[in-house]
């Protein structure tokens, strides 16, 4: 069976949706749709102010300096909460600080934007997705609520997990899976799983929602293809900017979390590589923008907000404090926000916002009542 990269996403999409609601649900269209689509994009990993948006640092982001100039952007965007990957993006996504088990073990302790989003349109799960390329994001869709939880999730794709599950497979199978040259294909995987901290030998989160057996192995064959092809990513970010293209094209959903975190390299302590994945997020960001205006189902529909889930620890007291984020000092909390799109003035603030004003703001772009936030919606980005 021949099996494209769109039908590959679409396959494991709907595996993932059989598990987040009933077969009746799947598809249901919303009551109520407004225009806008929402699109979160997290530097993940963490970055700081010094390697982007200060002057020293602009080299790095030539995307951004640009995108900057066609949207709205807040100088100054505060991460008051636990200063782990997990905790501050379901804090973005919850609009309350969360503190919940660093490494993914345990979902949000409170409703998401997903959650708040579905529930209240009635939207189906193929409207709500979250591609995370930090591989402890399991259960990054989905709260503990028992009011909410995954009934009303987003489909949450790991690509990484996806890839070195299929090609552990072809490897095991040797050439009657189709691969002519078995050790070529481990040696690209490497390139790919390597960055961002961690490496093939890490045990990847099964926290999540599996794929049947079935349609496991349909994705080893198509993803055998996709390794081969003319798109073969070389990072952990280009596999996820790539399945993130395919699921907007594909399903066309209405709320995207698209997690890049390339940039956790800082972790081993060379400086090039970190700079180097801040280039390529910046890269990677503004591709997807190039998607956004390119789409007709988005296109001036579409609101993207775009900010480092934390920063980095400052050197201040240390050569190398970008090695780690945990310090609490300002260069770990102060970060920055830009946002794109439908109805997005032009222009800029130094009025402080935070990361739990995220939601509150995408709440009120996708018409949604989220009550108990501790966020406040940017009104800048309002009128």
């Amino acid at each position: 069976m021949h099996l494209t990269k769109r039908r590959f996403v679409q396959l494991a999409g709907l595996s993932i949706a059989n598990r987040i609601v009933p077969g009746p649900l799947l598809g249901q269209p919303s009551a109520k749709r407004p225009a806008n689509k929402v699109i979160i994009v997290t530097f993940g990993g963490g970055v700081r102010y010094s390697e982007t948006f200060a002057p020293e640092g602009l080299r790095n982001i030539p995307r951004l300096v640009e995108l900057r100039k066609q949207g709205y952007f807040f100088k100054s965007c505060i991460n008051s909460g636990v200063l782990s990957h997990f905790n501050s993006t379901a804090s973005i996504l919850t609009g309350n600080w969360q503190r919940v088990d660093d490494f993914g073990f345990q979902p949000p302790a409170g409703p998401t934007l997903f959650e708040f989003y579905r529930k209240q349109s009635g939207a189906g799960p193929m409207d709500a997705w979250a591609v995370a390329t930090n591989k402890s994001f399991a259960q990054m869709g989905w709260s503990s609520d028992r009011d909410f939880g995954s009934p009303f999730g987003a489909n949450v794709v790991l690509p990484k997990q996806l890839l070195l599950e299929a090609v552990q497979d072809v490897v095991k199978k040797g050439t009657e899976a189709g691969v002519a040259n078995r050790d070529d294909i481990l040696r690209r995987l490497e390139g790919v799983l390597s960055e961002g901290y961690e490496g093939v030998g890490w045990t990847i989160f099964q926290a999540g929602k599996k794929l049947d057996r079935q349609v496991r192995e349909t994705l080893v064959r198509g993803l055998v293809e996709y390794i081969n092809g003319p798109e073969a990513p070389t990072s952990g970010d280009e596999l996820t900017f790539f399945i993130a293209r395919e699921i907007m094209r594909e399903f066309a959903p209405r709320l995207i979390l698209v997690n890049f975190w390339d940039m956790d390299v800082a972790h081993w302590g060379s400086y090039s590589l970190y700079l180097n994945a801040i280039t390529r997020t910046d890269r990677l960001t503004g591709m997807l923008w190039e998607e956004v205006q390119a789409n007709a189902n988005y296109k001036d529909k579409t609101t993207l907000l775009v900010l480092p889930e934390l920063g980095r620890d400052g050197d201040q007291n240390t050569a190398n404090g970008f090695l780690n984020h945990r310090s609490g000092d300002p260069s770990c909390r102060n970060t920055w926000l830009l946002a794109m799109g439908a109805e997005v003035p032009r222009g800029e603030t130094e009025r402080p916002v935070h990361h739990v004003d995220v939601a509150a703001t995408a709440a009120e772009l996708l018409g949604v009542k989220a009550a108990g936030m501790a966020g406040a919606p940017m009104r800048e980005l309002l009128l």
